[in-house]
């Protein structure tokens, strides 16, 4: 990598050099067996150029001269970077991964996905179930024309299960991650269980202004709407509803949501984000109250402020090593309440939420939602069947404004780690009359 960031410096550039190997291993079960055992070893280099000002960019599968070339060729015909990269600075040190995860195969995570096919198929007879145990080792390393050097190797398994409902286009899935050797998710299963034999029926809840559980799964219509209001390219372009609101109350005084990376035996842990800036435990609202923005390196610049670590390759659905860094949380955490879930579900009349389809046509950036429900409809306290074809819709800023009641259990999720949410109404609309 230095190699490269000479050659760049020999002709006045300033260079950036992301390399990660991604080591990973997976095997599948469908309708109870083993069908597809795979595996990856895979190298994902990006050079990033600024030359006489303007920013170039350039992807391979492995760092080479011929990347800073084509980063700055691409730089004589790009836009203004307004941005430096990032300088050296000490960081936060993470764990280093379980040492028995890169040996871990995909042979090794038979056993444990079989006792979860038996776990479910013994409840549910002839579910078209499927089961998938992934193991993901990555390395990543960054290195700049101003010094910076950072390393760091992430690792986690990940298991996912689920099946669709019988005649129905929509099904029930859940997910689990570990930071090393996995369990068996015992609570997860028979969550799974529970769930799917209330979704052998079709329910249809009335239309109006109805109270809504959302599970942890289903915690992406607050999270994400929210993350495109922190972000720093919202704030720039002056389109963020957040714009000017710190110190506000933003949302029920009920939610406290940080962006904390550093927590210990998380498997989605970060030290540093994919610029070489480093990761902090901050809030974001306290109490209801907004208390930061989200910047990466180029965003920061922009508005005058320090970038705060969360430049990262991701989009709301999608990213990966080839993208270029936007603002992002680095792990969203909700703080948890003191009520169990099963006692918030105590509903003369109500939905429980595990997800919905057709977030990404809801005006989400303004804090809108509006989506077809994935989840139940509760009567007396009592899921009496699943949703079909009822929608669900709100703003974040004024239906998460309210007072909630919080879970006080947390669940990790790829996406964020969140409890149980009660929304005392959101428009529903269900059957007629």
């Amino acid at each position: 990598m230095r190699e490269l960031l000479a050659t760049a410096e020999q002709r006045g550039w300033q260079a950036e050099v992301f390399w990660v190997t991604r080591d990973w291993s997976s095997i599948q079960f469908r309708l109870g067996q083993p069908v597809a055992a795979l595996g990856e070893i895979n190298d994902y280099c990006m050079v990033r150029v600024i030359r006489e000002g303007k920013l170039g960019m350039a992807c391979g599968t492995h760092p080479s001269p011929e990347l800073v070339q084509a980063a700055g060729a691409a730089a004589a015909r790009g836009g203004e970077a307004g941005f430096s990269f990032a300088q050296p600075a000490p960081h936060p040190e993470l764990a280093a991964p379980h040492p028995e995860l890169r040996s871990l195969t995909a042979e090794d995570l038979v056993p444990l996905g079989s006792r979860i096919v038996r776990e479910i198929t013994g409840a549910h007879q002839d579910i078209p179930l499927l089961v998938s145990l992934e193991r993901t080792v990555e390395r990543i390393r960054i290195a700049a024309s101003s010094g910076l050097e950072r390393e760091a190797t992430l690792g986690r398994v990940q298991i996912s299960f689920g099946a669709p409902f019988p005649g129905a286009g929509s099904g029930l899935y859940k997910t689990v991650s570990y930071p090393g050797p996995p369990e068996f998710p015992k609570e997860l299963v028979e969550e799974f269980n529970e769930w799917y034999s209330w979704g052998r029926e079709v329910a249809a809840p009335p239309s109006g202004r109805l109270p809504v559980l959302l599970a942890p799964e289903a915690a992406f219509l607050l999270t994400m709407p929210l993350a495109a209001g922190l972000s720093g390219e919202a704030i720039w372009q002056r389109t963020s509803p957040l714009l000017d609101k710190k110190g506000e109350r933003i949302l029920s005084e009920a939610l406290t949501i940080w962006d904390d990376p550093l927590r210990p035996g998380d498997p989605y842990g970060r030290a540093f984000d994919d610029e070489g800036t480093p990761c902090r435990r901050r809030p974001l609202v306290e109490a209801g109250h907004l208390r930061g923005y989200l910047y990466d390196l180029r965003t920061a610049a922009l508005v005058g402020e320090n970038p705060t670590g969360n430049g990262f390759k991701r989009a709301l659905f999608g990213g990966g090593p080839w993208a270029s860094p936007v603002p992002w949380p680095a792990r969203v955490v909700i703080q948890p309440g003191e009520l169990p879930w099963r006692e918030l579900l105590s509903l003369e009349r109500g939905l429980l939420l595990y997800g919905g389809m057709g977030f990404h046509s809801s005006n989400y950036l303004q804090g809108h939602f509006s989506v077809q429900g994935l989840g139940f409809y509760i009567e007396d306290g009592r899921p009496v069947g699943r949703l079909s074809g009822t929608m669900v819709a709100g703003n974040i800023y004024q239906e998460l404004a309210q007072p909630l009641k919080l879970g006080s259990e947390l669940r990790e999720l790829p996406g964020a780690v969140a409890p149980f949410i009660l929304i005392p109404a959101l428009q529903v609309a269900g059957r007629r009359g």
